[in-house]
This record gives C-alpha cells, sequence and structure tokens, in this order.
C-alpha cells in the first residue's frame, strides 16, 4: 500500500510545473519514507522484547537471585593408612605408633550463604576432619573458613569465612509450606564440575515427596524433602530453592544404585536447620531438653498386645512410641502422660518410631507449650508438654561416673570434641583410671561428639553385656590423648 502511494505521487510530481507543488510531493515522500523506517525499527525493537521476555522464565529468575550465595567447598584432611584398631594394637603390643606417612584427600562439596559476613551453611559430611577449609563464590572469590560448629545427627555445620565485604546471603524460604509438584531447584557444585570457573551447576525438578526417612552412614535423616531435580556428589550442603529463588532444603543424601543421579534425592528442611542453627550458635552443639522418659517403637505384636487385635489394625493405632519408663519429677509425666501410653503427635509432627520421636524432641523450645496426641485404652487424647531444662548431664547405668557436654566456653579448652568426666564414685572400676576433667572423645572407632552419641553407644554396650565384651575408650588429659581397654560384664567395668 505504501509503494504504490509513494509511486503515484511521484508521478504527480513529474507532471507537475509549480515548484511548491514539487517541493511538497518531496517532502511528503521523504516523511513516509522515514515513518516506513521507523515502523520496521519498532516492530523488531518489539520483537525482540517479546522473546527476551519468553526466555526469562521464573527459573531464570529463580537462579539469579539464588547462585551467588551457593559457594564451592573444597575440604582438605589427611589420611592415615592405619585403622584406629590397628594404632591401638601396636600401642599395645610395641608401646607406640610408628611414624607412617599420610595422603591428603579432597573432598569437594557445596554451601550457602546465610549471612552477609560470612557465616555458610553446609553438611558435616562434607568437612568432617577437615584441616582445610577453602570456599569459592560464584564471582570468583576464594576464602579460608573455619568451622564454628557442627551437628552430626542432622549433618549439618555452620562456617565462617573472615572478610571485609558483603557477600551475597540467600533468602530463607518457608519448608513448612511446601506443595508436591511445585517447581525445586538444586544449585551446588557436583563432581567438582565449577572449580576453576567458581560458577555453579542448576538443575530443575519438582518437589517429589515430604516426610522421608533415611538411613545413611549411622545417620538417621527424618522428615527430608525428596526430589527429582538432578543431585550428584558434590551437590552436598548446596541449596535447594523454589521459584522465587529461597532456600527451602539443603541437598545432602540421593538413593541411587548407580552412584549418581536417577531422580532420587533428598533435602534437609530449610526450618530444621533454622533451629540447628540457633541451637549450635548459642550452645555449639544441640543439647536435648530434659525428658525424664524411656520409649520405644511400637510394633504389631505390641500394638495388639496392649489395644487388642480390632483396634491394632486401625491406621491410628499404627504409629507411635509407647512410653516404658517415666521418671516422677519428668514435664512429660507432668504433662499427665503415663506408662504404657502411645505418644503419636509432638508440636504438629506424627511420629513413626523411636528415631522419629528423639529426632523431633531434640530441636523442641523450652518454656513454651507444645502440644501432644496420645492413646490410652484405645481413645487418643491431647495435653500441653512443656520442656524446662536441657540435659547437660548423664550417670550412665553401672559406670560410676557423671558425663557432661561441655558449652561453648569450656570446649574451646580442648583439642578434642567430647564429653567430660565431671564425677567418679569411689566403688566404680574406672577410679583411679579416669579423672575429673578427662574428655572422652572416642569408642573403639566411634567419635563421641555430644552426650547424644555417648548414650546411643551405650545403649548397644548394654545390650552386648553377656558374653562378657571389651571396649577401647579414647579420652584427652591435659591436652595428650590415651586410651584404654574396658571389660563389661553383668555386675561390674573395670579396666
Amino acid at each position: 500500500m505504501l509503494n504504490k502511494l509513494l509511486s503515484y505521487i511521484v508521478g504527480i510530481s513529474l507532471y507537475c510545473k509549480r515548484k511548491w507543488i514539487i517541493i511538497l510531493l518531496l517532502v511528503i515522500v521523504s516523511s513516509l519514507f522515514s515513518l516506513s523506517f521507523l515502523v520496521n525499527v519498532f516492530t523488531e525493537q518489539d520483537l525482540q522484547r517479546a522473546v527476551t521476555q519468553s526466555r526469562r522464565t521464573a527459573i531464570v529468575t529463580a537462579v539469579e537471585r539464588a547462585s551467588p550465595a551457593v559457594v564451592n567447598i573444597s575440604a582438605i584432611r589427611s589420611v592415615s593408612q592405619l585403622t584406629t584398631y590397628d594404632e591401638w594394637v601396636l600401642r599395645e603390643f610395641l608401646g607406640e605408633v610408628p611414624s607412617i606417612p599420610k595422603r591428603s584427600l579432597r573432598e569437594v562439596g557445596s554451601g550457602v550463604i546465610i549471612s552477609e559476613d560470612g557465616y555458610i551453611l553446609t553438611n558435616h559430611h562434607v568437612i568432617e576432619d577437615a584441616e582445610k577449609i577453602k570456599v569459592a563464590t560464584a564471582d570468583g572469590r576464594e576464602f579460608d573458613a573455619h568451622i564454628l560448629s557442627y551437628d552430626f545427627f542432622s549433618d549439618l555445620a555452620l562456617l565462617k569465612v573472615d572478610t571485609k565485604e558483603d557477600l551475597p546471603e540467600i533468602k530463607w524460604g518457608d519448608s513448612d509450606d511446601l506443595l508436591i509438584g511445585e517447581w525445586a531447584l538444586a544449585i551446588g557444585n557436583p563432581f567438582g564440575l565449577s572449580i576453576g570457573t567458581a560458577q555453579p551447576t542448576v538443575t530443575v525438578g519438582i518437589v517429589s515427596a515430604t516426610q522421608r526417612s533415611l538411613a545413611v552412614d549411622n545417620r538417621i535423616y527424618e522428615a527430608l524433602i525428596q526430589t527429582d531435580a538432578s543431585v550428584n556428589p558434590g551437590n552436598s550442603g548446596g541449596a535447594l530453592v523454589n521459584v522465587h529463588g529461597e532456600l527451602i532444603g539443603i541437598n545432602t543424601v540421593i538413593r541411587s544404585t548407580s552412584g549418581g543421579s536417577q531422580g532420587v534425592g533428598f533435602a534437609i528442611p530449610a526450618n530444621k536447620a533454622k533451629k540447628v542453627i540457633e541451637k549450635i550458635t548459642e550452645h555449639g552443639c544441640i543439647v536435648p531438653p530434659y525428658l525424664g522418659v524411656e520409649i520405644q517403637s511400637v510394633t504389631e505384636e505390641m500394638a495388639e498386645k496392649l489395644l487388642g487385635k480390632e483396634a491394632s489394625q486401625k491406621s491410628i493405632f499404627s504409629r507411635g512410641v509407647l512410653v516404658s519408663e517415666l521418671e516422677e519429677q519428668s514435664p512429660v509425666n507432668a504433662a499427665g502422660i503415663k506408662r504404657g501410653d502411645i505418644i503419636q503427635s509432638i508440636s504438629g509432627h506424627r511420629i513413626k518410631n523411636e528415631n522419629d520421636f528423639k529426632a523431633i524432641v531434640r530441636l523442641l523450645p523450652l518454656n513454651q507449650n507444645i502440644q501432644c496426641e496420645f492413646i490410652r485404652r484405645g481413645k487418643k487424647r491431647e495435653t500441653d508438654l512443656k520442656l524446662k531444662t536441657l540435659e547437660w548431664e548423664y550417670a550412665p547405668r553401672r559406670w560410676g561416673l557423671t558425663l557432661t557436654q561441655p558449652d561453648k566456653k569450656r570446649s574451646k579448652k580442648y583439642k578434642r570434641r567430647g564429653v567430660l568426666v565431671t564425677n567418679i564414685k569411689r566403688d566404680s572400676g574406672l577410679a583411679g583410671v579416669l579423672k575429673k576433667g578427662d574428655i572422652v572423645y572416642q569408642i573403639n572407632g566411634i567419635e563421641i561428639h555430644t552426650l547424644e552419641i555417648f548414650k546411643i553407644v551405650d545403649e548397644q554396650i548394654q545390650a552386648q553385656i553377656q558374653p562378657p565384651s571389651i571396649i577401647q575408650l579414647y579420652f584427652e588429659r591435659n591436652g595428650e590423648p590415651k586410651s584404654i581397654p574396658i571389660t563389661f560384664d553383668r555386675n561390674n567395668r573395670w579396666r
């Protein structure tokens, strides 16, 4: 249409003899050409803008928001060629352990910056036993990091890098408000691919499930987020984020038959990570609240015996823990719960078994009313539980001593992390061998980080008292490592 109009105007100008008409027509022609050019330009710009907007999806925006706060972690440790048992045998028979060269091993993982002044959250297994930790940010900066604290059971660790520059921190999301099927992005450092380039890897999937439980390497993971976003070795400690770029989980483990991603990855919920950070920042470790109760998982046989066959087959009786022992002054007793009751829910969390119960109560707050659901004689009941103190001390039966969980200040006086001997009875088989002030840090090949771990190991020892067994106990005294064999039987323990 425009071309025909231009041809018509040019034709008129050729036959017209008046100059002003010719000039006017030429101006019109020039204007039409300019208009045509501008129309073409604007059309091209609109097209480019539309294409750009179609590429900039919610996922792209989420990556831009979250990935700067995801770091690469290199943890370097020295690995001995000898096992702990080998060292003990050599020490017992030769009096010393010969000097054997160690080899350096580098563990590559990921972390998340949770504070602009340099606090980084990662998995404990990423930095476990590390002698040196290097952190690389997405913009290429590198820092030395040190471990502030960690929690073995939740597999979380808090690192700190010293910098005067502000670091990009991630925004927290609400992991209690997840929808099955919503988008989930895993950001991290699989296979160390981003070493030298700093840019983390991003994979996309959905939230496949929540409240998953898993047992891996002596750890019991509970309430995990399951995702089909590709998670591989090296992603551990990295971020699982939603479409808003908010942190909803810490990528931790995979379930695979090949060792690589098969679309079944698991992350520690962000809300749980928050609670762990608060507690280890305050105390240096997780100190569980005092409950004064012994529990055990409810089996089908037990439920049938307590409730009858018909009642035990109902879904409401199929999960929970049985209260087997109860101290008179305990907060559980004060809440009206009795021996034989089955606790099914605490603070809105359904309890499947004994591991679930322990994982939930260890993070409960003090001096708050906590809703608790339980079953007594086949009827569901509710009560409020209020926890008042933390369990700093523990007196294992028949050891004849008292152990204390060191607080942050006291822990700094020792080279190793463990539990403190604070009292020994005169008639104890360990009197004269252990002393007040010793730090017990290992039993056989198991490191005793906290009282929680000691209690679990002690329960295993109690179950193996007959026939008598021998364990090797490692402790620190005046900064020096020592060890003794201890024999256990039904009545006593002695060196």
